[in-house]
């Protein structure tokens, strides 16, 4: 019996983070164009009118804009900012593969643009896992941002040495789970780049712009090494904070966050 309510709760789960999820309204859905003619999806939330920063929050792998807990954290936003919640390209409705970082940037870079053209303000990205590390990326290369703020995101090209990023590189390199992903979990995987993100040199070029890092160091996907590294080699100005007992990358993503991290983007005051 122990097992048949285990797998229930797991039906559950996946429901409602995939086919239940919540939905955006029409007047919140637009589409942008990444450069390659890959199209986006994103929702757009205006927040109140005197608004000082928009953010442009991106999801990790295997989710997308419409995750609950994603979804959820950006309606919080939107209490007090603008947001601009993308599906990275080969996720949600999104088209395209997932390039793990190699093309997203370029994808990021068109939703900062469209950010800062519809409201006017300094931009700040906010990533989880996947989502961070292409923020870090995105920030470092095509620059654009006030700061960037990178949630659970690895710091190391494709290492694979905690449990749940074995479970991910699995998917990865065999065709099996590439197409179980794409099925099941609205994820199309492009596979393993041939080509590598130069994740170091990104992350020391974002500064004038300020690199905010958030993690746990029982992280069972990123242990404690990655936000060290990164950490390490980012420019002031910079932070990292611990964050003990609170998972990885969506999981942290809970009120009592969101008004931490609101509170000290407005200290930091967030300008172009």
């Amino acid at each position: 019996m122990a097992s048949v309510a285990s797998a229930s709760r797991q039906v559950a789960d996946w429901a409602a983070k995939y086919p239940l999820a919540p939905r955006w309204r029409s007047d919140e859905r637009v589409w942008l164009r990444a450069p390659d003619g890959t199209r986006l999806f994103a929702a757009q939330l205006d927040g109140p009118a005197r608004a000082p920063f928009a953010v442009v929050l991106l999801h990790g792998m295997l989710n997308s804009s419409r995750s609950p807990k994603v979804h959820a954290f950006a309606r919080r936003l939107r209490d007090e900012v603008h947001v601009l919640a993308p599906d990275l390209r080969g996720h949600g409705a999104s088209g395209g593969r997932s390039t793990l970082g190699i093309d997203e940037p370029a994808d990021v870079a068109v939703a900062v643009d469209h950010a800062t053209a519809r409201w006017g303000v300094p931009v700040v990205t906010v990533g989880t896992s996947l989502g961070g590390f292409v923020a870090l990326l995105h920030a470092g290369v095509h620059g654009g941002v006030a700061g960037t703020v990178a949630v659970s995101s690895p710091g190391f090209w494709l290492r694979a040495d905690r449990p749940g990023a074995l479970r991910i590189r699995r998917l990865l390199d065999a065709r099996t789970g590439r197409t179980l992903a794409a099925v099941f979990l609205r994820t199309r995987l492009a596979g393993v780049p041939a080509e590598e993100a130069a994740i170091d040199l990104a992350v020391a070029s974002i500064a004038p712009a300020f690199t905010l890092l958030v993690h746990d160091a029982d992280d069972h996907f990123f242990g404690p090494d990655p936000a060290e590294h990164l950490y390490a080699v980012a420019s002031e100005p910079k932070e990292l904070w611990w964050r003990p007992g609170t998972g990885h990358g969506i999981d942290l993503l809970t009120p009592a966050f969101a008004g931490e991290l609101l509170s000290r983007l407005r200290d930091r005051g967030p300008s172009r």
